[in-house]
């Protein structure tokens, strides 16, 4: 829930000053929390001042309550506001419309502030409060979050899952769909599907692992709650029939409009969720949730709701039942660049050929890059690798038989298309080029030779070092046989690294190749932007991975040269905390930092070396570290006239390091545990690099550490002096905050 300004100034007039002083980043000493007594109040605390645990003292109305083992969930609102009580089996359980003394305390494990550790004695039995008539809009705003509210609209779809035991279904209403949750209801009642209705309900939110609102859930204490204006039919399979081109047609007036009936033959089925079926008037893409098997040529009725989907026809939330069987109608031919003057073809079973310019095969995926004339399309197989006759290669001419999908832009013209294959059999190779051609054989003998010459050449070198090095070895046996163990360890280091950095490469490329994908077919805004989320994360990991391998590989190389320039250290610890400031609040661990007063003065130092370093040891503090702090301190060692030398130290709570791995850590290939990377993410790099650069400032690193009580890094570093005064007493108050 975001917070305003305005907000955080009426807390002050209202809650006592220590409040207000945490607000600015500044704890009185001492003081205790206050009381909070109206839920108004608690939603509009900051996560900060949220997780400090305020001692909350209620009077309050339940609105919703279930104890369910996997999730179990209770809303409450007085006059000021709504909000949500975590309830665990050992407290008692509540009922709606009961009246009762609350007492808690404050917490915030996602988006906004709720209370936990909650007890209570029941007052009495009163009425709902008011139902808020509200706008899918306010719901997704979160502004009337976990409030008791109203709201109408048409029933999309409808199940009790299968690991649940209550209903639920899909509210259509202007502008989204919203997901009802009714408690205690076991089965789906008669006619709900495709009825238009008037609900009461607490408000909730569909959130991901980072507290992003991606959906809206309406809590329902019971079917009373839920009053029917408009019923569905009792068989929707009893109504006519439509011609598949007249769903193409229609027109939105009014409420969302009820479901409708079509029939036609399969001419394609994918993920069980996906069908296409036509008439003699056309094709249209159908979306189910129904599982049970269909394959082309079966007749079928279905009954959806007709809508768009990109600019696509598309039958939504549909049932269906099989009627029988017929033959699956022939495939249009066509021709790519037609194609994409108007969309006649859409979702429609076509055959085109067309010559392969590229082949992509995954586990249970292929994809053809096809191209015919100047027109470029691809064709998509849903089977295992293993499944296909016939390997296709690049250059080799095609037949494809499949389902045309239609690819617009944003003001609906037709940009591209792809071609979904139902099988193996889908894909007839007409002709493969020949493997063996004229390229490739003078390209193979180049090779050869160029192999046959380097060989050739180091065999040379080699045998020239053998013999400059005969009478060396006699004399140093000892010393060689240590060398060639450490080489041997070294070698056999870095291509177990290297080997680990391919496949940390790999994965998020494929996380990248993968999401935009899943961002290019997505059905809603909200599934492409989750995707692009996704795929912008995976590009960052990438990203960093190799920027901490070129830094390594300049280090090692010499050419790595550090850029002094006129700097004060307490500035930069400042920004490195700030950095991972927001880090450190989510996982609730308090992160600070001391710089003493002579580091505020401007020596001559590289800002992003040492920001690179810090940014290292604190990252890997808050990383590893998951209840308790971070501190980090910066002070003087000793000065001359011409240098400042300083010592840092980065300490936390975390797990501690043991003594035989103390001393590998900032190796270069080299891990203390090779399960980091995969448990915590990162490159493994990053104390290697933060060595070398410590070198290069003249200072050197180490580490003490207790198992289970937490690990202290040190290192020291030597800075240039420059004549600019300390900063003053109030700068240093500033820099010294917590972070």
């Amino acid at each position: 829930m975001q917070k305003s300004q305005a907000v955080g100034l009426l807390l002050c007039g209202i809650f006592s000053p220590t409040i207000c002083s945490s607000q600015n980043g500044v704890n009185t000493p001492g003081a205790p929390l206050p009381i909070l007594t109206q839920v108004g109040q608690i939603r509009s605390l900051t996560r900060s001042q949220a997780v400090k645990g305020y001692p909350v003292h209620l009077k309050v109305v339940v609105t919703y309550f279930e104890d369910t083992a996997a999730a179990p969930e209770m809303f409450i609102q007085d006059a000021t506001g709504s909000g949500w009580v975590h309830w665990s089996a050992d407290s008692p359980k509540a009922r709606p419309g009961q009246l009762i003394d609350l007492w808690g305390i404050t917490i915030q494990t996602d988006f906004s502030p709720d209370i936990d550790k909650a007890h209570w004695t029941v007052i009495g039995q009163v009425p709902m409060p008011p139902a808020k008539r509200v706008t899918f809009e306010e719901m997704a705003s979160t502004s009337v979050d976990a409030r008791w509210v109203e709201i109408e609209g048409l029933v999309r779809s409808a199940e009790v899952p299968p690991s649940d035991c209550c209903l639920q279904f899909i509210l259509e209403v202007p502008e989204g769909r919203i997901v009802v949750r009714v408690n205690g209801q076991s089965t789906v009642p008669d006619r709900l599907v495709d009825s238009y209705v008037r609900i009461h309900g607490a408000c909730g939110a569909i959130y991901t692992a980072k507290n992003q609102i991606v959906g809206v859930i309406l809590y329902v204490p019971s079917m009373e709650n839920i009053k029917t204006i408009d019923p569905g039919l009792v068989d929707p399979f009893a109504a006519a029939a439509r011609p598949i081109e007249s769903l193409q047609r229609f027109t939105f007036t009014g409420r969302p409009e009820h479901r409708v009936k079509a029939w036609g033959i399969v001419t394609g089925s994918f993920q069980k969720k996906d069908l296409y079926i036509a008439d003699e008037t056309g094709s249209v893409h159908v979306q189910t949730h129904q599982t049970a098997p269909l394959s082309p040529g079966d007749r079928v009725e279905v009954v959806g709701f007709p809508g768009f989907v990109d600019y696509r026809p598309v039958v939504k939330d549909a049932i269906y039942r099989k009627t029988g069987i017929a033959p699956v109608p022939a495939a249009l031919p066509v021709k790519a660049d037609k194609v994409l003057e108007d969309d006649t073809y859409d979702s429609a079973l076509v055959a085109i050929e067309g010559q392969l310019t590229a082949r992509a095969v995954l586990p249970s995926e292929e994809v053809l890059v096809m191209k015919q004339g100047r027109t470029s399309f691809s064709a998509i197989g849903q089977w295992k690798s293993t499944a296909a006759k016939e390997a296709v290669r690049e250059g080799g001419q095609v037949r494809l038989t499949g389902i045309l999908v239609m690819e617009k832009d944003g003001f609906g013209q037709p940009q591209l298309f792809k071609i979904l294959l139902r099988s193996p059999e889908d894909v007839v190779v007409l002709s493969n080029p020949p493997w063996w051609t004229v390229g490739k054989a003078l390209s193979i003998l180049g090779l050869v030779a160029l192999i046959a010459f380097a060989s050739s050449a180091w065999v040379l070198v080699l045998r020239g070092r053998v013999r400059a090095q005969t009478l060396e070895l006699q004399h140093k046996n000892d010393q060689l046989e240590a060398a060639l163990k450490r080489a041997e360890e070294a070698t056999q280091l870095k291509s177990e690294f290297l080997a680990n950095m391919s496949h940390e490469i790999r994965t998020p490329m494929n996380g990248i190749l993968g999401m935009t994908r899943l961002a290019r077919e997505a059905n809603s805004q909200d599934e492409q932007e989750e995707y692009l989320t996704d795929l912008n994360t995976s590009a960052e990991s990438l990203l960093t991975l190799l920027n901490d391998i070129l830094d390594l590989s300049k280090i090692e190389a010499g050419r790595m040269e550090l850029n002094p320039t006129s700097v004060a250290i307490v500035d930069v610890v400042r920004e490195a905390a700030q950095l991972l400031r927001h880090t450190a609040t989510q996982k609730g661990i308090e992160l600070q930092y001391t710089v003493t007063r002579e580091l505020s003065r401007s020596v001559a130092a590289d800002p992003v070396r040492l920001r690179q370093v810090l940014l290292n040891l604190m990252g890997n503090a808050v990383k590893f570290t998951e209840r308790g702090s971070v501190a980090v301190t910066a002070q003087v060692d000793q000065e001359d006239e011409a240098a400042i030398y300083a010592r840092f130290a980065v300490c936390d709570t975390g797990p501690g390091i043991g003594a035989d791995k103390q001393k590998i850590i900032f190796e270069a290939f080299r891990q203390a545990d090779g399960s980091t990377t995969r448990k915590y993410g990162g490159t493994g790099l990053g104390l290697a690099i933060s060595a070398r650069l410590v070198e290069l400032m003249d200072g050197k690193i180490w580490v003490e550490s207790t198992v289970g009580e937490g690990s202290t890094f040190w290192f020291t570093a030597r800075f240039g002096k420059l004549d600019r005064a300390p900063k003053t007493e109030s700068e240093l108050w500033a820099a010294n905050t917590r972070a």
